[in-house]
């Protein structure tokens, strides 16, 4: 269900999305027109719609492209439901819904959360993927034990289970204020970012994630700590794709590689990208490579 809450800004048209349980989510229509082709992205965690500027800028002459801003992120409402694996896919269900057809469907796109999102969604609402969605690009994600995996911290395999508790628990209470320092942006530089980001990157990562609320960074940070989408990845019945860079920290390649494999398995894999010396933000490290990943996947789905 959509309503349309603002005027052409920049050649945009703002849409506001209602979810399952009433929880206004903000989205934003770039692009060529009803009859584009239409593409459809899903930040990932502590981001918003704008972390996509650079595919915005690569798409919008051609196609249809819409961004919304995940729940209690941007200008998204943070809603009174507790944050779940689940919500990812009401909310993903209902901005797709609103803007694609069976005749009009979308190539859905999703970084890191919003890739668990895609993952989520193909779980629990597998006819509307097959509906809707042309193919999925899921990138630099992973579908469980992301704090098992992460290569962060070093810390022995049999201390694991324990920091995933830790973690979990005192993200659960309120993730820590962020203030803008030089420190802090080191710190997301190397939890994000790799080796050869330039210092407009930097910036552009650490101005997007320092805007995030504290307690929703926190929240969604507590379900990440234990989430499991694997099954949505045994429901995925569209092309996909897979992107993610050989430096990311937050979701090591390993997550890549199996979800590649698992996929290919199952006859769905369109194509595995693994970028050189990138992080985590692989859609604003190498914007050239990963449009064009996006682009392969459109053209033939």
């Amino acid at each position: 269900m959509t309503s349309e809450i603002a005027s052409e800004s920049r050649g945009s048209r703002h849409l506001e999305v209602l979810s399952s349980d009433g929880t206004r989510l903000f989205a934003q229509e770039f692009g060529s027109g009803r009859d584009a082709p239409l593409l459809v992205f899903s930040h990932g965690w502590a981001c918003q719609g704008r972390f996509w500027r650079p595919q915005i800028e690569q798409f919008a002459a051609t196609h249809r492209v819409v961004v919304y801003d995940q729940r209690g992120h941007g200008w998204s409402d943070r809603g009174r439901v507790p944050f779940s694996a689940r919500l990812l896919a009401d909310d993903l269900e209902s901005v797709v819904r609103a803007v694609a057809t069976p005749t009009d469907k979308a190539v859905v796109v999703g970084h890191s959360m919003g890739g668990m999102s895609i993952m989520s969604w193909a779980a629990e609402y597998p006819a509307s993927v097959s509906e809707l969605a042309r193919g999925v690009v899921l990138a630099s994600t992973g579908p469980s034990q992301l704090v098992d995996r992460s290569t962060l911290l070093k810390v022995p395999r049999q201390l694991r289970p324990r920091l995933e508790r830790a973690f979990a628990a005192s993200l659960a209470v309120a993730g820590p204020e962020m203030q803008d320092t030089r420190l802090s942006r080191r710190l997301i530089r190397y939890g994000t970012l790799g080796p050869g980001a330039t210092v407009e990157v930097i910036d552009e990562c650490a101005d997007i994630v320092l805007r995030c609320p504290p307690q929703v960074r926190g929240m969604w940070g507590a379900v990440l700590a234990t989430i499991d989408v694997s099954r949505g990845v045994d429901s995925l019945t569209v092309p996909a794709a897979v992107i993610v860079g050989d430096a990311d920290r937050l979701t090591p390649a390993a997550h890549s590689v199996d979800l590649a494999a698992r996929l290919g398995r199952q006859g769905v894999l369109f194509e595995f990208t693994l970028l050189d010396k990138v992080g985590h933000m692989s859609n604003l490290e190498a914007v050239e490579d990963f449009n064009s990943a996006v682009a392969r996947l459109d053209r033939s789905a």
